[in-house]
């Protein structure tokens, strides 16, 4: 959107030569004026800048536009495939030519397939084509977006009671995420980043499971609360899947 605002100066000038180089003045003062909706320039001011003499009766006003910062929306971009050179080359690419700007970026190789999460900004006539777009051009991925908060409009960031860095590692069995994430789920813990991954054993027969992460708590904190309890219910977990665990404080 725009807006019209007037600057008027009072000004007589005394030759054409005089009176183009008012009027360049004239522009580049508007300029410096486009945040009000109406400015009048002293005359001192003006007769520092251009050397002219100025009356108090000749006025010239002129009607500059004022042009408002274009309204963007953020979008997650989030997607998946299996990997190849050049993906994150080619989802960027797109994203900059539909004049999309890149924020917080997250990626991870799983299994042969690659994960892509991405935090675009982005004029909100321009989304479906971006979507479009990146699910015709990007070859060989399934890409979705999704409407997201601005991450600077928002007033109120939780605050973090209590954060806490877990580790599982041992022999694999079955339902061994969701028995330990639901351990931190019944005690009001939301896991912040967690990352497993599996390897064969040394000696051969058997794999190897490792499951590390952080949870976290937000304030306020319940009055039952204690870590330490978490800690050995954990650890009773570990013992019962022949696994070591371990849950340490990190809250800051």
């Amino acid at each position: 959107g725009t807006q019209q605002s007037n600057i008027s100066l009072e000004i007589q000038p005394s030759s054409a030569d005089t009176k183009e180089i008012i009027h360049r003045s004239i522009e580049k003062m508007a300029l410096l004026s486009s945040l009000s909706r109406r400015a009048i320039v002293p005359a001192s001011r003006l007769i520092a800048l251009i050397g002219a003499k100025m009356t108090d009766n000749p006025c010239i006003t002129l009607p500059i536009r004022q042009f408002s910062a274009p309204t963007k929306k953020c979008v997650i971009i989030n997607s998946v495939g299996a990997d190849r050179p050049g993906i994150v080359a080619d989802v960027t690419r797109i994203v900059t030519d539909k004049g999309g700007n890149v924020g917080e970026s997250h990626s991870q190789l799983l299994g042969g397939h690659f994960s892509l999460m991405m935090l675009v900004e982005i004029a909100p006539s321009d989304v479906e084509g971006l979507h479009e777009q990146l699910q015709a051009d990007v070859e060989g991925m399934n890409t979705s977006c999704f409407d997201a908060v601005d991450p600077k409009k928002v007033e109120v960031q939780p605050k973090i009671g209590f954060a806490g860095q877990f580790k599982l590692s041992g022999a694999d069995n079955p339902g061994i995420v969701h028995k330990l994430s639901s351990v931190l789920a019944r005690n009001n813990l939301t896991i912040g980043n967690m990352k497993t991954s599996q390897e064969e054993a040394p000696f051969g027969g058997t794999e190897l499971f490792t499951m590390e992460g952080k949870a976290v708590a937000y304030e306020p904190l319940s009055s039952n609360f204690d870590w330490a309890k978490i800690e050995e219910e954990l650890k009773e977990l570990g013992e019962s899947l022949n696994c070591d665990v371990e849950f340490d404080d990190v809250t800051a």
